[in-house]
């Protein structure tokens, strides 16, 4: 973590974390946009070639714009150190590829974000690993599933796409009690509402694409953790090319300044559309920890405070108008990803599931395009 910074409060680490040093006075971290330095001399050239991560050498082990991010995640994770990739998946990926070398096994949440678990059920396996998918809402579940090999347990605080809220202390104390890395993925949640590292998570990865970034403009990955763990994940990133270019680096430095004026409005729309949606006669479940009737209400409170972020799916009462609910959004754009100012709706291999991530509009207008296209499912 930054020890600059460390004493201030998250909003204020959020502008300046990670950007105390600028050339010519800067005020915003400079995009170093160079595959490669120049080295001074030949006692240089050593130095760097004996540690490509932590000197100016070549830009896929180390960039100072996209240690500027990393700096600044360290810091509002709550975390010794982070490191910045190409995307979301290229985080978990290489993370796990890290963890599972030469053969080990890792305990998987069975509601994970689809790349993931397809990632895990059809590839890890190619490369030494194997995988195995649990309820993680069933914490003895969890611990049958725990084998000689295992080297992680894997889940999403709140799981895409039904928000399921996940007993993350607990979790976190039973992989430590049978020596397993606990990976937590905080994409949904953001570290504006919840930083696993304070509950003692070991490695928190985000998709920077999304709440970090915030703008929908770039890809981009995190993972935050102790500097010994992250020493492997690091030079593992540098050998296949997972590290994240300077322009993204730079775009999700500029999002992150933003970040809890964005969830708060987020949060507080999402908890008003959620609730419209509950008393709407189209639909069935409506999948928001918000809601007093969520199973996960009272556990969500308390790992963030009241505040419940800006996701939130529901199902139809009538599967066959699904696709003309779809394409009644007017305002909210319809379109995959999440996080963005833009309100977005996606829709799942389901027949009757819809998901909305929710914007910075105006309630009053997300609210008359939510219920209007409800209404074509009457």
């Amino acid at each position: 973590m930054d020890d600059s910074t460390a004493k201030l409060g998250f909003a204020t680490r959020l502008v300046h974390s990670g950007e105390e040093r600028h050339p010519f006075g800067s005020i915003t971290t400079p995009v170093f946009d160079t595959a490669s330095f120049v080295m001074p001399d030949f006692a240089a050239h050593s130095r760097a070639v004996r540690d490509m991560s932590g000197l100016p050498y070549y830009t896929r082990g180390y960039n100072p714009t996209v240690e500027a991010l990393e700096g600044k995640l360290a810091s509002i994770e709550s975390a010794e150190a982070a490191l910045a990739f190409s995307s979301g998946m290229g985080a978990i990926t290489t993370t796990l590829l890290t963890l599972l070398r030469g053969g080990g096994h890792v305990v998987a949440s069975d509601e994970l974000f689809v790349a993931t678990a397809t990632w895990l059920a059809e590839d890890v396996g190619a490369f030494g690993g194997a995988c195995t998918f649990v309820d993680f809402t069933d914490l003895a579940a969890v611990e049958r599933a725990i084998r000689a090999d295992t080297r992680a347990l894997f889940f999403e605080e709140l799981t895409n796409p039904t928000l399921q809220v996940l007993d993350l202390a607990k979790l976190v104390a039973l992989g430590h009690a049978r020596g397993v890395a606990v990976v937590v993925d905080n994409t949904f949640a953001s570290p504006a509402l919840l930083r696993p590292a304070e509950f003692g998570a070991d490695l928190v990865v985000h998709s920077a694409t999304k709440y970090l970034s915030g703008h929908g403009r770039v890809l981009a990955g995190t993972v935050a953790g102790r500097v010994e763990q992250l020493a492997e994940i690091r030079e593992m990133r540098r050998r296949i090319g997972t590290g994240a270019t300077p322009h993204n680096a730079a775009a999700v430095l500029d999002g992150m300044k933003t970040l809890q004026l964005r969830v708060e409005r987020q949060c507080g729309s999402a908890l008003h559309l959620a609730a419209v949606a509950d008393a709407h006669p189209a639909t069935g479940l409506v999948h928001y920890p918000g809601l007093p009737n969520h199973p996960g209400h009272a556990l969500a409170a308390r790992l963030t405070g009241g505040r419940f972020g800006g996701m939130f799916s529901f199902t139809l009462r009538r599967p066959e108008r699904k696709s003309s609910v779809y394409d009644a959004f007017a305002v909210i754009t319809r379109a995959t990803s999440l996080g963005d100012v833009a309100s977005l709706v996606d829709s799942f291999d389901s027949p009757d599931l819809l998901r909305v991530s929710v914007g910075i509009e105006d309630v009053a207008d997300l609210t008359a395009d939510l219920t209007a296209a409800l209404d074509q499912a009457r």
